[in-house]
């Protein structure tokens, strides 16, 4: 081929490739994905506060406090026997100093107390959203049947007894969370509330210590989860 038809077929080259190109169909583009929702989907209700009347959260809620406290005493190379529970105004066994019909309550002998008269403050208070704060209640007075398993008849001042107990809590609270069964976020703010609650009462204060001093034990044992820095002179863990 000479030069001069080489030189003509080139143009013509051109002009077909550019035509390709115009007549290519134009790129797909990537499927388009949803923005993420602005609010995240609600959290199924944890099992115990599904439950509608204080008997049946009351006796879930037990049955979760005693897997935690059984497990955490295996550990150890102990036994965990569960406390008596009474809901409402029946047999409160032995009866103590600080026994009140409007506040929960712990005595060896008669195990744990939910009074009526405590059910319908909490009620009154917190509405629909009561049993929350129920949990921190049920949760601190089993701290104090850990004491009795542990150091039956120790004789320590009732703010130290008191302190350890609002840890004991956090410690169950940080072992339940941590099972999937409970929301440390959701706990602590019930507890919070119902601690303040608590804190109006004149005597409440003089034995638990006030709201700022719980809250610290409570968070102590909240992020630890480690019963042992509940220590408080001869109540130890070990």
């Amino acid at each position: 081929m000479g030069v001069r038809a080489a030189a003509a077929i080139l143009p013509l080259a051109v002009l077909v490739l550019v035509g390709c190109a115009h007549n290519r169909p134009p790129p797909v583009p990537p499927p388009s994905v949803p923005p993420p929702s602005a609010t995240a989907a609600p959290k199924p209700p944890l099992p115990c506060l599904s439950q509608a009347d204080d008997l049946s959260f009351a006796t879930c809620l037990q049955t979760e406090l005693n897997q935690v406290w059984t497990r955490e005493l295996r550990d150890t190379g102990r036994t965990y026997t569960a406390p008596k529970l009474t809901v409402g105004d029946g047999n409160r066994g032995h009866r103590t100093g600080d026994d009140s019909p409007d506040r929960a309550f712990f005595n060896p002998r008669g195990g744990v107390h939910l009074p009526t008269q405590y059910l319908t403050a909490l009620r009154t208070a917190y509405g629909p959203d009561a049993h929350r704060n129920l949990t921190f209640a049920m949760s601190h007075e089993t701290g104090h049947h850990i004491q009795t398993l542990l150091h039956p008849g120790v004789d320590v001042s009732v703010n130290d007894r008191e302190a350890q107990a609002d840890c004991y809590a956090g410690v169950w609270a940080h072992q339940e969370a941590a099972d999937g069964l409970l929301d440390p976020e959701q706990f602590r703010a019930a507890s919070a509330a119902e601690l303040a609650r608590l804190a109006t009462y004149p005597d409440e204060v003089a034995t638990h210590g006030d709201l700022a001093q719980r809250l610290a034990s409570l968070d102590k044992g909240l992020h630890s989860g480690n019963p042992a820095v509940c220590d408080v002179g001869p109540l130890t863990w070990r």
